[in-house]
């Protein structure tokens, strides 16, 4: 369920969590109190899942900005990581983060990877040319 779709479906449901004066977190805090009183549906459990991915992709907004104003100070990525304290241990850290930030898919993965290491070979092996 995407944002938007979860925002009218809990309208239809429940116009208290959509009120347009909520916040996303007030939305969030409100279906956890839903929740607590029964189960929850699988469309309120969408819905709760939607809110949450849209915080994420707000989080990476503002700190994508973050670190781009930053850098556009002239701040080098070891200073980066240093202004931004314990969140990022390193330049390295600070600039892998840069990366993920520019590139949100790579925050997802299709669970058929392997760390580290060459691809597999076909059984036969590569061509002794």
């Amino acid at each position: 369920m995407k944002y938007e779709d979860a925002v009218r479906w809990l309208d239809r449901v429940d116009p208290m969590i959509a009120r347009p004066d909520r916040s996303i977190t007030g939305r969030l805090d409100r279906l956890k109190e839903v929740s607590q009183d029964g189960g929850l549906t699988r469309d309120a459990a969408a819905a709760w899942y939607a809110l949450v991915g849209e915080m994420r992709r707000l989080a990476d907004y503002y700190e994508r900005d973050l670190i781009r104003r930053l850098r556009a100070d002239g701040l080098t990525w070891a200073q980066v990581a240093d202004a931004v304290q314990a969140q990022l241990s390193s330049r390295q850290a600070a600039q892998a983060k840069w990366k993920r930030l520019l590139d949100p898919g790579r925050r997802t993965t299709t669970g058929d990877m392997r760390r580290g290491g060459r691809p597999r070979q076909s059984p036969s092996g590569p061509d002794p040319a």
